[in-house]
């Protein structure tokens, strides 16, 4: 990707209110910030960049490890050890907030946060940091997912007929793996994980929570159309045919790397983790499939990294600045350039570097076909509920038959309506 310039921060000053005073994230005087394990080296030199734009702030940061994916267990596990500053995916937003562990986002008397946050972030992101009215988080990123494929295996010139087909990939006549007699697997996904079960649901019409994903009563993928997928899935998406594979999406990417798979769908972040931009490898948005004789193009669910503040810390001021300074929109390009991250900051996504970028284009294109995921806190029961249905469908413990099929839905449904 190209060189992205840095844009002089200024200095943020003051904060929000402070509510319930607890020990957090370390000793008293010490701001504890998470970060996952691969961006802990941009996120200690932003960390020193706040510092040396901040002098006034004298408190010791602290950057540690932690996981965005499961960071909402973690806190609620023991709120008052956890960070001040904490990166977490967008779905956690709902819960986190409702179980009263997250401080929300105002505007102060020398502060514009929760103003700054609706005005230069994307419209998608500020709806998944915001939970019955009132803001919650910090927004960093904008995440989906595409579909990789090696050239080893797919020419790049089929991108537009058997690539942007799953019926053509999964039809394909593969070759064998290196010099043994196994075929290479043509197509995969982790149907076991609902951030991509979902994808042949909204492809149908599908909805999850309504169409603004905030109503529990309007889950409706157990009805006629969805069974229509649930069919197509059951008899194109299971380990016996050979030809699909559904595994870890890192995973996935790694056998595309090594052509053992022709092509796999998985997030931004492979392109400079697993590819490493490695010239065999390309990408396209998501691929068709073909239900009742007509191509319905899958459809991603779109999500964001934010930062939150832990609503037990005892440096909410220090963390609110250090927050907004982490997602700013000069170091949203730093991430941009740095780890493939798609910005959610307005003037970043406009900024050249990202704009004029052939990855990230596919990755916008992408997101303007995507579904956000809720941030409600029934979101929470989605996550298993889902991987039992797809890892049934995967594993062929799911009869095919159209009773079984539609008990699966049914069964699943009723998970997902259950209040918390």
């Amino acid at each position: 990707m190209k060189t992205i310039t840095k844009i002089a921060t200024l200095a943020l000053c003051a904060c929000l209110s402070v509510g319930t005073l607890a020990a957090c994230g370390g000793n008293s005087g010490e701001v504890v910030v998470w970060g996952g394990a691969e961006d802990q080296t941009l996120l200690k030199e932003i960390v020193k960049e706040f510092k040396e734009a901040n002098p006034d702030i004298t408190d010791n940061i602290i950057v540690r490890i932690q996981d965005p994916w499961n960071a909402q267990s973690i806190v609620a596990n023991d709120p008052e050890a956890a960070a001040d500053v904490i990166l977490c995916q967008n779905d956690h937003i709902g819960i986190m907030a409702k179980s009263g562990l997250l401080a929300e986002i105002r505007d102060g008397t020398a502060a514009t946060f929760a103003t700054d946050i609706r005005t230069n972030n994307d419209p998608a992101t500020v709806q998944q940091v915001t939970y019955n009215g009132a803001l919650y988080g910090f927004p960093l990123t904008m995440d989906t997912y595409i579909e990789y494929y090696t050239t080893n295996i797919f020419p790049e010139s089929l991108e537009n007929t058997l690539l942007g087909s799953v019926d053509a990939m999964l039809a394909a006549n593969m070759p064998n793996i290196g010099s043994s007699s196994e075929k290479a697997a043509a197509f995969g996904f982790n149907i076991g994980d609902g951030f991509y079960l979902n994808m042949g649901f909204f492809a149908v019409g599908c909805t999850l929570y309504g169409e603004d994903g905030t109503d529990i009563n309007a889950c409706n993928w157990n009805n006629a159309d969805g069974m229509k997928f649930m069919q197509y899935a059951a008899k194109n998406f299971r380990q016996s045919g050979g030809k699909f594979k559904s595994d870890d999406a890192k995973n996935l990417a790694t056998a595309v790397l090594n052509n053992r798979l022709g092509a796999c769908i998985s997030g931004a972040w492979e392109m400079k983790d697993t590819f490493k931009n490695a010239k065999n490898i390309k990408y396209r948005t998501l691929p068709t499939i073909t239900i009742d004789g007509q191509e319905k193009p899958l459809v991603s669910f779109s999500n964001s990294k934010v930062y939150v503040v832990n609503n037990k810390s005892e440096h909410k001021a220090t963390a609110s600045r250090l927050a907004a300074f982490v997602t700013s929109e000069s170091s949203q390009l730093r991430y941009a350039e740095e780890r493939g991250y798609y910005p959610s900051n307005k003037n970043a996504q406009q900024n050249a570097a990202v704009k004029d970028d052939p990855f990230f284009k596919v990755i916008r294109e992408q997101l303007d076909m995507s579904v956000p995921v809720p941030v409600i806190p029934e979101i929470s029961r989605y996550w298993e509920a889902a991987k039992a249905v797809g890892s049934s469908i995967y594993n062929g413990s799911l009869a095919g038959d159209t009773a079984s099929l539609q008990k699966s839905l049914n069964d699943f449904i009723g998970n997902l309506q259950s209040t918390i």
